[in-house]
């Protein structure tokens, strides 16, 4: 430490964490492996103050947060921590959901970050939470969409590139370049998602979290086949996420092939064409894009 400077280095306060669940839930696991990411996690019980009334010390344990994790289980007794995360998304704070696989999601936590994983589960748990890393923010419930098309100009450049493209190598440039420039948008390449297994591309975008499709796992096919969607879903599964885009080159020879493809519903497997992709991008952001394929592919609309 310098002398007579009136300096020193203050280590960084450890993060917040209220953790809100059934009364039931078995919490130690996950508090356990919160501590152990250096995280100060904690329950009402633990700063309510004797003599208050729920409420006010359910405000004041929000409002000292700097996360709320709400855990949704498979049983009865998840009306308190809805209402708590309410109270906490009102309050501007940061809200990550885990969700027991087996529970619906109440509407009013769409758009949050969800993790779909038994309380427990820590390896599914903080694996999404690794893949969030710098994206969990607060910010206002209606903030404004932070994406943008890419006009004719660009689109004409990188379809220029494509048609010149001889290498997987140089697709997947092509199409990294399109997801960056259209902005609010962090993409990692390649993923693992399994010990030696790799989805090609996979994008964090804010304006995702509004149809619940963060982070968004792609990967890039030479031809859209029916084993095309196999594999890619085979992928998406190992990677714990909830949805892929399958990109892909060239359309099937035929329409019986293409017939084969779309035999079953594809989501949660999306699928479209990067030509196609790149020209709806002239005048649509990529969220745009993706919203409108979640649309079609939920509804059995075939691919483009």
């Amino acid at each position: 430490m310098a002398e007579g400077t009136g300096e020193a280095n203050v280590p960084a306060p450890i993060p917040r964490w209220f953790v809100s669940a059934p009364a039931a839930a078995d919490l130690r696991p996950l508090l356990r492996g919160l501590q152990q990411r250096l995280v100060h996690p904690y329950v009402l019980s633990d700063v309510a103050a004797l003599g208050a009334s729920i409420a006010q010390s359910l405000r004041q344990a929000i409002a000292q947060a700097d996360t709320v994790l709400v855990v949704l289980g498979s049983s009865d007794g998840s009306q308190s921590t809805l209402f708590e995360a309410g109270i906490a998304v009102g309050m501007g704070k940061r809200v990550i959901v885990i969700a027991d696989p087996g529970v619906e999601i109440s509407a009013g936590l769409e758009g949050l970050l969800t993790i779909r994983a038994r309380p427990d589960d820590l390896e599914a748990i903080f694996f999404a939470l690794n893949q969030a890393e710098g994206r969990l923010v607060p910010g206002p419930a209606a903030a404004m969409a932070a994406g943008h098309p890419l006009g004719d100009r660009r689109v004409n450049e990188l379809l220029d590139l494509l048609h010149k493209a001889r290498r997987e190598r140089a697709v997947l440039e092509v199409l990294q370049t399109a997801l960056e420039e259209s902005g609010a948008l962090t993409v990692q390449r390649p993923v693992v998602v399994e010990p030696n297994r790799f989805v090609d591309l996979g994008v964090w975008s804010d304006d995702l979290d509004a149809i619940a499709l963060n982070p968004l796992l792609i990967e890039v096919k030479s031809m859209f086949s029916h084993a095309a969607v196999r594999q890619t879903l085979h992928l998406l599964q190992g990677s714990r996420m909830d949805a892929a885009l399958l990109v892909y080159l060239h359309p099937p020879h035929s329409p019986k092939e293409m017939t084969e493809a779309l035999e079953k519903d594809l989501f949660p497997v999306m699928a479209i064409s990067l030509e196609t992709l790149l020209e709806r991008m002239r005048t649509s952001s990529f969220a745009e894009v993706v919203r409108d394929l979640r649309r079609r592919a939920v509804h059995g609309v075939p691919a483009t």
